[in-house]
């Protein structure tokens, strides 16, 4: 347990930051101007939070009890806080959360001569005390929330132990940090704060943040991932027939903040795909054939509909009452031949199904030949829709088209923890990377048909194909 004292602890980033601190054990003093409003202030925050240690007074009594003091004071109120309290400082962390912003144009980055607010904190108490840069990046309602939060700390010092120590005291409270230099180097992380609300009011974001990217040394060397990541793509229109979907992705990429880098997989529903290619079909418009009324009598489906299942079927593998699995025209084993009707039409309306693109490889081809245009970039795009397994209940994302990559990971010949050779090891890596996008994706009114994934490991290719994930028919043990 740590004392630590929050000068400005009863304003919003203050508040919020005690309240996390106070969570994870450490005995908390809220330093106010007004002592009144920090006992006050404290005292709210014991009511809310039953066993933790949290008082409260003036910007002295707090500071002179703490071993850790974090200034979370507006910049107006920068130097005069700490000229207050200089004389209790000596030796001690004072961690300095200070933006230099002047109102009204917080939108510009405003740095002072000194080069940033930690820098003048420095030169204001002296080498006595102990300056951390920290917490310019993160909003007071993400830290209020109490959940993780989607962003990282920049921290800065010239005292190394302090920055560690600051570091240690974040992650504590679930807070990722950066230990990024010397003091000086605060100018970025406080500069960037002006750019931050440019983004959130260009953008229509709730408090961007920054994140750190990229694999750690050890992880490069060992050829694994840094983690993986997935990002639904927000705010996509219901598609129709003829729209363009690779402007509508790239246009929802950027209003999503999300900036697709080298080597990013695009994963994309396949009804997105099928309906502004025009694949949907009113079952009153189709005139079943007398293999397509045989298999309605079989199973108690729809003429019109079990008329499209035998045309887009190359096998009926199995028939029951009101099932049929069978093989896709390209290969693939799925129910009704992947035709579907959730989320494709008003069900008020005339019974309308959807069927899968003619060629779902060249149309994430296209996709992918849009998205890298736009973005400069080299990506990979997977169609996805969701199947169900043999042997096992639910359906999961699947891999039906794939461009931009080699849906199949070949680890054959690599070795295991203990030396020995992977014999047969290969891998769906594009399943995998489907099955991840439907966690965002979803089934039912989610309305998001489109997801970024970050991370994930494969083997680029410009001929990849779908087709390789589907084992050939001498192989099948089960016929």
């Amino acid at each position: 347990m740590t004392r630590i004292a929050i000068l400005g602890g009863a304003g919003a980033l203050g508040g919020a930051l005690a309240g996390r601190l106070a969570r994870a054990g450490h005995e908390i003093w809220i330093g106010s101007r007004d002592a009144e409003k920090g006992r006050a202030f404290a005292a709210d925050l014991a009511a809310g939070a039953p066993g933790v240690r949290v008082d409260g007074g003036d910007l002295r009594t707090c500071a002179a009890q703490a071993e850790i003091c974090v200034l979370t004071v507006p910049y107006a109120a920068h130097a005069e806080t700490l000229a207050q309290v200089k004389d209790l400082l000596a030796g001690k962390i004072v961690v300095d959360a200070t933006v230099p912003l002047r109102p009204p144009k917080v939108g510009t980055v405003q740095l002072p001569a000194a080069g940033s607010a930690a820098v003048e904190a420095q030169a204001l108490l002296g080498p006595e005390a102990r300056v951390v840069s920290a917490l310019q990046n993160i909003g007071a309602e993400k830290l209020a929330a109490g959940q993780a939060v989607d962003g990282d700390v920049l921290v800065a010092a010239d005292d190394a132990e302090a920055a560690t120590t600051v570091c240690d005291l974040l992650g504590e409270i679930g807070l990722r940090a950066w230990h990024v230099g010397p003091l000086a180097n605060s100018a970025a992380a406080e500069a960037m704060t002006s750019v931050l609300i440019q983004i959130n009011r260009r953008y229509k974001r709730v408090q961007a943040g920054i994140r750190i990217t990229g694999k750690s040394k050890a992880e490069a060397e060992a050829g694994g991932s840094a983690g993986v990541s997935i990002h639904p793509i927000r705010g996509l229109p219901m598609f129709a027939a003829g729209d363009d979907l690779a402007r509508a992705i790239a246009d929802g990429l950027t209003a999503n903040g999300l900036a697709p880098e080298e080597g990013d997989v695009i994963v994309v529903a396949q009804k997105a795909v099928s309906k502004v290619e025009d694949r949907a079909r009113l079952l009153a418009g189709v005139t079943p054939s007398p293999e397509g009324r045989a298999l309605a009598a079989q199973t108690g489906k729809p003429d019109g509909l079990a008329e499209l299942i035998v045309a887009e079927s190359s096998e009926l593998m199995r028939v029951r009452e009101n099932l049929v699995i069978t093989r896709h025209r390209l290969g693939h084993v799925a129910a009704n031949a992947g035709i579907d009707a959730s989320n494709v039409a008003d069900p008020e309306g005339p019974e309308t199904v959807l069927l899968w693109p003619q060629d779902p490889d060249a149309s994430v081809e296209r996709l992918r030949q849009a998205l890298q245009a736009r973005f400069g970039v080299r990506l990979a795009v997977i169609m996805s829709d969701s199947l169900g397994r043999a042997w096992r209940n639910g359906t999961t994302g699947t891999a039906i088209g794939v461009a931009g990559m080699r849906p199949v990971r070949d680890r054959r010949g690599e070795s295991d923890l203990f030396g020995r050779e992977l014999k047969v090891t290969m891998v769906a890596v594009a399943d995998e990377i489907a099955a991840a996008a439907s966690l965002v994706i979803g089934e039912a009114a989610e309305g998001i048909p489109a997801a970024l994934v970050r991370g994930a490991i494969y083997d680029p290719a410009e001929d990849g194909t779908a087709l390789e994930l589907l084992r050939p028919l001498e192989q099948d043990l089960f016929r």
